[in-house]
Parts: structure tokens; sequence; C-alpha cells
């Protein structure tokens, strides 16, 4: 995918929002599409992911994790994004770096709220904001993390040069 739109901008289903002639603030959705337009760069991963589930009316055996991956062969770099959809346990996630040789983790950020319902306000622009994440470490060519109950996380990988 060359180009990604997002319909609305501001207002309604926007990841900002504003105020008539005041103030402007992101709204959660905001940071995902932040960190997929800016680290989301390279090659898609085709990953295969494995994952316990849940049934929903409109589906069975949903996945509580789905995570995506990026490798900026130029920039030497793996990008990964994960939900946890999970309203009460922390998954573990644990991916093979197999054929891309030594990594160290150069960023890693956390977005996580018990309530789905939280929201970014004016009184609270600040409510649900990525944090820096903790936990995630590289070990014998494999990338482990937590995924925290209702999170998503961004999880960005330097590799060495060949």
């Amino acid at each position: 995918v060359k180009i990604a739109c997002i319909a609305q901008l501001v207002n309604v289903i926007a990841p900002i929002m504003t105020e008539p002639k005041g103030a402007a603030w992101r709204q959660t959705i905001y940071y995902p599409y932040y960190f997929a337009s800016v680290y989301g760069r390279g090659e898609a991963l085709q990953l295969g992911v494995k994952s316990p589930g849940y049934d929903a009316e409109v589906a069975d055996n949903v996945p509580y994790v789905d995570v995506s991956g990026v490798y900026d062969e130029e920039g030497r770099t793996l990008t990964f994004f994960a939900v946890n959809r999970h309203g009460d346990k922390s998954i573990d996630l644990e991916a093979s770096l197999h054929g891309f040789g030594e990594a160290r983790v150069v960023d890693h950020q956390v977005m996580t709220s018990a309530d789905l319902a939280a929201a970014n306000t004016l009184k609270n622009p600040r409510a649900v904001t990525p944090a820096k994440g903790k936990g995630a470490k590289i070990k014998d060519g494999h990338l482990t993390a937590t995924l925290p109950p209702y999170s998503y996380q961004m999880l960005r990988l330097s590799l060495a040069a060949r």
C-alpha cells in the first residue's frame, strides 16, 4: 500500500479533536496512526501468529493477539505493532528473528487502559497516551515482551549491519 487516507482528519471520528477557535488535542487513535506512519515503512512481514482466542457473536476463535511487522532494509530496522484484546490477562509475545541477525530494542511504546471507553478530552487531553514500555528483550534470536490487557504496543528493533 503506497498511500492511506483518513476520511476526516478533524473531529467526529478523527485522530485530532478541536474546539471552535480553541484548543486541539490528539485522540487515542492518533498514536497508532502516528507510529504506523513514521515507523511502518519498508516491507510488510508475513507473520504466523498463534494466540489464544475467544468466541464472539460474529466469529469463533477470534485471536486475542494481533501482530503486524515491517522490515526496513535501508534503515536496518524491524518494527512490530501488537494488540492484546484480552481484558484481564497479559499475554506473552515471542517473535523469532531468524534470518535478521543480531538486533536490539531501540523503542518500545505501550498504550493501555482498563476502560475501553476512555478518551482524551479537552479537560484531560492525555488520558490515554503512549508510555515507554519495559521488559521487551532479545535473547537467542527471539524477541520477547509482555502485552498487558487491552493494550497496543509498538516495538522497534535496530539490526546489526551485515
